[in-house]
C-alpha cells in the first residue's frame, strides 16, 4: 500500500466534501442569490457541479492507486500507470492552489482564500505518493 498515495486521496476527499457540503453555504448560496440572470445562474450551478464531481473522481483514483496490489481492471498494478496518474492529479492540485493563492494575495493576504491550503496539501502528498511508488 502507498500510504502517500491515501493520504492523498483522503486530502482530496475532504476537498470534494468540503466543496459540496460547507462550500454551498459559504459560497454557492451567496453567489447564486446574487446572480439575477436564470441562464447565468445555470452556467454557475453546471460549473460548481462539475467541479465537486472533479474533485471526487480525484479523489476516488487516488484511493484505487494507493493500493497497487489491485487487479489492473479495477486500476491497481503497474507503477508506470500509477505514476503517472498520480503526477498529473498532483500538478491539477497544484494549480489549483497556485490560482487561489494568488487570488488570495490580490485580494489582500495569503489567508483571504484558504482553499489553497487543503489543495496544496493534497499536490504534495500526492506527489509524495508518485515518488514513492519508484
Amino acid at each position: 500500500m502507498n500510504w502517500w498515495m491515501l493520504a492523498g486521496g483522503l486530502m482530496a476527499l475532504i476537498c470534494a466534501v468540503g466543496h459540496g457540503v460547507s462550500g454551498r453555504t459559504m459560497f454557492y448560496r451567496p453567489i447564486s442569490s446574487a446572480i439575477t440572470s436564470d441562464f447565468y445562474a445555470g452556467v454557475f450551478a453546471g460549473m460548481w457541479h462539475l467541479i465537486t464531481i472533479n474533485f471526487a473522481l480525484s479523489a476516488l483514483a487516488l484511493l484505487v492507486l494507493a493500493f497497487p496490489f489491485l487487479p489492473s481492471a479495477a486500476g491497481g498494478g503497474g507503477l508506470g500507470r500509477q505514476n503517472a496518474a498520480a503526477w498529473l492529479i498532483a500538478a491539477q492540485f497544484a494549480g489549483y492552489a497556485a490560482i487561489y493563492l494568488a487570488i488570495s494575495l490580490r485580494l489582500g493576504g495569503a489567508w483571504k482564500l484558504f482553499q489553497w491550503l487543503p489543495f496544496a496539501a493534497t499536490a504534495i502528498l500526492v506527489s509524495g505518493g508518485a515518488m514513492a511508488g519508484h
